[in-house]
């Protein structure tokens, strides 16, 4: 079976093309899988079928939410306004302490509720900007710098410090190469990364010859070939976590 083949194969049936196990097989059978070579990279044309067949590699981007539907939304609960109503009642017969104590606890809710999803959103706007960067690929036996968007899955691609990875990336080389996984794992300290295969059941902050996309390489150079982009990242699962996220009644409005 050709590379290509072997490519739509892994493909069918989604929009994307990501290699979950990548990181416990070797770096011969990651570019045999992916159908490139490299030391060349991809061809021109091979790239804009991939890009046709994979879509561009950017989060999904959702309906922006203005801070002042934000704000509404913290009114909607019914125990807010149950407390409106109780706070009224207290009012209107002259209960100024009790009314005033239960406004205070209204704002208090509506605050922390706001700050908090407001903070979810632009974090999730933090995100797709993470999306939006340039990398340096090899393409036809040339060192191009692209727009991240434009990557593929079995592009080659350059990495040294300073550099924010564009895709996850399964590396082929690393060379004292460290890299700032806290957007993922929370870890504060960067990992140090290698190129050898791990154990089929090794957890993603112990996938040291991984680079994954939006984490930052802290130190040395090291060179990977794109596994998956977009929405089937690591970064585009979180994101599609926190899109699907919804509000739980709490047991109190139950």
């Amino acid at each position: 079976m050709s590379a290509a083949a072997v490519i739509q194969q892994k493909a069918t049936g989604t929009r994307n093309l990501s290699l979950r196990d990548a990181y416990a097989v070797g770096t011969d059978d990651i570019v045999d899988r992916l159908g490139v070579a490299p030391e060349s990279g991809l061809t021109a044309a091979e790239v804009y079928r991939r890009q046709r067949q994979f879509g561009p590699n950017s989060l999904r981007e959702s309906r922006p939410k203005s801070v002042w539907v934000i704000l509404y939304d913290q009114f909607r609960s019914i125990i807010v306004v149950l407390l409106g109503a109780a706070a009224g009642l207290s009012l209107l017969f002259g209960n100024w302490t009790e009314g005033v104590a239960i406004i205070a606890v209204i704002v208090i809710n509506t605050v922390i509720g706001f700050l908090t999803e407001l903070r979810a959103i632009r974090s999730m706007e933090a995100l797709r900007r993470l999306s939006v960067l340039k990398a340096k690929v090899r393409r036809d036996g040339r060192l191009q710098e692209v727009q991240s968007k434009q990557l593929v899955p079995g592009d080659i691609v350059i990495l040294e410090a300073g550099d924010i990875v564009a895709a996850d990336l399964r590396l082929l080389q690393a060379s004292k190469f460290q890299c700032d996984e806290s957007i993922l794992t929370g870890e504060s300290m960067p990992v140090a990364k290698g190129v050898g295969p791990l154990a089929p059941d090794t957890i993603l902050p112990d996938r040291t010859n991984m680079a994954f996309q939006g984490t930052a390489v802290t130190s040395g150079a090291g060179e990977g070939t794109v596994v998956a982009t977009a929405m089937s990242t690591e970064l585009g699962q979180i994101s599609a976590l926190v899109e699907q996220a919804e509000a739980q009644t709490t047991p109190l409005e139950k």
